[in-house]
């Protein structure tokens, strides 16, 4: 009876995720007293019917904390919340920094904060969406918020995945900040983009990241602006630069729509299915050019020369032979999702890893800012 009651109520939160649900909308202030600073943000979350402070509709919602780009409001990302909300994600959106002279520093420590205190929300009996959050979150962003979703993920361990859309250099330096960004990350271009091009913002983020498991999606004939809907400060500041546009703005919306919800299905809901859906979508589709780098890290740097790991293969542990006091360690699938979160690696170097399955894993230890993986196999 008890494995029938399992059964069912998997059975039930696989329906509660998979159903079109209503389009819900509130405004909230969080507070974030280490900063003594007020974010206000808007909310989009799945809900029985749509409106206005209503209730959140049964389940748990993964979180997407989505930045703004310069000088644009976050309704214009309608697009993206009108597709990921009915598929049962919370969309979180701040609207701070919406200035000439926005603090990117600022609104990257917004983006982090707010994925923290929507999971707070989630476990306050005070709060509309008291039980309705599940514990997974992604960072996002488009041009200037992409930059700024760099700057929230960088040494981030609350979150889950990063996505962002043609994001751009921020000072403090989005591409530095790549450097201690561990996880999986979805870097999206468009190769007519003239605000902010490849090779100087979206490539150096993307060769920068320390992410174990990162894809590049450069989709063809596609704008900078195309990633939000229709505004007129997004479209003033492409207009100065002319980019030669070869698809539309709904097009270029489908290719978002169709990897992106791939990227977050497998990474923030667990679907085993997406990632090779995702793989396979990039190595076929004719609307991009990917690239896309899941059992490598590209991390030059090393926390010790002589650091092994010990016995590889390994059954119910692994132990780092030299390892330093103090490292942090974190153990990620052949993908690059977290399975053993960010601790600090015991003296005597051994990690439990009993628990895992049969497979390929990779070892992030992580010292000051050095950075090295070490790939591991578990037997039995």
């Amino acid at each position: 009876m008890r494995a029938l009651l399992i059964i069912l109520s998997l059975c039930v939160t696989s329906f509660l995720w998979s159903q079109p649900f209503a389009i819900g909308e509130r405004t909230v202030t969080f507070y974030d007293a280490a900063r003594d600073r007020n974010v206000e943000t808007l909310v989009r979350y799945p809900a029985a019917t749509a409106g206005v402070d209503l209730a959140v509709a049964p389940g748990q919602f993964p979180v997407l904390v989505m930045g703004h780009g310069f000088v644009m409001a976050p309704a214009v990302y309608a697009n993206l919340w009108s597709h990921f909300v009915p598929k049962g994600y919370i969309m979180v959106l701040p609207t701070t920094e919406g200035g000439f002279a926005p603090s990117h520093g600022n609104f990257g420590q917004d983006l982090a904060f707010l994925g923290v205190a929507m999971q707070d929300a989630g476990g306050d009996g005070a709060s509309p969406f008291f039980s309705r959050v599940a514990a997974a979150t992604a960072l996002m962003g488009h041009s200037m918020g992409g930059g700024a979703s760099f700057l929230g993920a960088a040494g981030n361990g609350a979150i889950q995945a990063l996505v962002n859309f043609a994001p751009a250099e921020t000072n403090p330096s989005a591409v530095g900040a790549a450097q201690t960004v561990l996880v999986p990350t979805l870097v999206f271009a468009a190769s007519e983009d003239c605000v902010t091009p490849i090779p100087d913002h979206q490539g150096p983020m993307y060769t920068a990241t320390a992410a174990a498991c990162r894809a590049f999606v450069n989709i063809l004939g596609g704008g900078h602006c195309y990633f939000a809907n229709d505004n007129f400060n997004c479209t003033f500041g492409e207009f100065t630069c002319g980019p030669d546009l070869t698809i539309s703005r709904t097009e270029q919306h489908d290719v978002v729509n169709d990897l992106a919800g791939l990227w977050l299905d497998h990474f923030l809901k667990g679907d085993a299915a997406a990632f090779p859906a995702f793989s396979d979508s990039v190595a076929v589709s004719t609307r991009v050019e990917a690239q896309l780098d899941c059992l490598t890290t590209g991390i030059a740097h090393s926390v010790s020369d002589d650091q092994r790991l010990f016995p590889v293969p390994a059954t119910d542990h692994v132990q780092v032979l030299g390892s330093v006091p103090g490292t942090l360690c974190t153990v990620m699938d052949a993908v690059g999702k977290e399975v053993i979160s960010a601790h600090v690696l015991p003296v005597d170097g051994i990690i439990n890893v009993a628990g895992l399955p049969v497979g390929t894993y990779h070892l992030v230890l992580r010292d000051g800012k050095s950075i090295r993986t070490e790939p591991f196999v578990v037997v039995r």
